[in-house]
């Protein structure tokens, strides 16, 4: 049964009812007896207020059937991922809530379906880009086994053949760690923490990074600024942007410091080109087109520093590149949203 007919037949048998109810308290308060002729007089009274009942419930059914078939149909549009935000006039607070509620949905299923559809074309490129990633250390591997098998390599070329295995062991290692850092940089839970930043990158993120003596590192964030977040996380983003800006830094600088509560990673390494920057984010992108995979990399790290910023609350932006220097910067949603 459609609302507007459940409110008509509810609203006619309550006014029926009510309307027979009166008639003949009325009759009893007065202490009339209800004769033949008194009871027709109560019959057509209630005949006679039958068709206004029935015209109130019809337009307040209508009205409800109204304001719940636009309920109806926003669904149905979020259902085809039509996200268009629409507002509409009522005056019971409880409808304008729902509508208000809708519009919050809307909103948030779009950013949902938006977020997912992004990982999972993430993932297929990972897999594409690592099915083809491992195929050639596989090859080059199996090319040595088949050389050793059938005696092919002489006796004292055998230790620079291991060695030469060796590394490409240690690339797949790479690969492995890199994808499952990457596949853990899309999960969205993350328990944060207090960091006092400062010896947080003294103590736990430098002794990992490999420093060249011509290379000056620089610290200069506030000893007793704290940051709200996932310690895991933030030695990630860390390890992750100085890496970076050591590879790319051949002589020079490399600092970190506070300007306005964003934390700003800078280094006066290489230029990256305009036509790179809207790309350097992208999982499995890389500046060097080098065939040396030492030197070009994998291309993950600042997909997965862009990923565990926002899963923190935060954005991860190149702010400046003009050859001279090169500086990117973390910070909270709202402030970025600024800049």
């Amino acid at each position: 049964m459609k609302i507007k007919t459940f409110i008509i037949f509810i609203y006619t048998i309550a006014g029926l009812a009510i309307s027979a109810l009166t008639a003949f308290m009325t009759f009893f308060i007065i202490n009339e007896p209800i004769g033949m002729k008194m009871f027709l007089k109560i019959l057509f009274s209630i005949l006679t207020v039958l068709p206004i009942i029935i015209l109130i419930s019809y337009y307040f059914g209508k009205y409800l059937s109204d304001k719940f078939s636009f309920i109806q149909k926003r669904l149905k549009m979020i259902e085809k991922e039509d996200f268009s935000q629409a507002e509409h006039h009522n005056n019971i607070d409880e409808l304008q809530q729902i509508d208000q509620s809708m519009n919050l949905l809307s909103v948030e299923m779009e950013r949902l379906i938006k977020d997912l559809k992004n990982k999972n074309k993430n993932l297929s490129n990972m897999l594409i880009s690592m099915a083809h990633d491992i195929k050639t250390p596989i090859t080059i591997l199996n090319g040595y086994l088949d050389e050793i098998e059938d005696d092919l390599i002489e006796k004292e070329k055998i230790p620079l053949t291991l060695k030469s295995m060796k590394q490409e062991v240690d690339f797949l290692n790479e690969l492995t760690v890199d994808m499952l850092n990457f596949i853990s940089s899309l999960q969205t839970t993350r328990k944060r923490e207090k960091i006092a930043l400062y010896r947080f990158i003294e103590d736990e993120v430098l002794p990992i990074i490999l420093i060249h003596n011509r290379i000056e590192f620089i610290n200069r964030i506030d000893t007793n600024f704290v940051v709200e977040f996932n310690r895991t996380d933030m030695k990630k983003i860390c390890i992750n942007l100085l890496s970076n800006a050591y590879k790319y830094t051949t002589q020079g600088y490399i600092k970190i410091e506070l300007q306005d509560e964003v934390l700003c990673f800078e280094n006066s390494g290489k230029e990256i080109k305009d036509e790179y920057k809207e790309k350097i984010f992208e999982p499995f992108f890389t500046i060097s087109k080098s065939k040396n995979r030492k030197q070009s990399g994998l291309g993950l790290g600042l997909s997965i520093v862009k990923n565990l910023s926002e899963n923190n609350g935060y954005c991860c932006y190149l702010k400046e590149n003009d050859g001279e220097k090169t500086t990117f910067c973390l910070s909270k949603k709202e402030l970025s949203k600024v800049l």
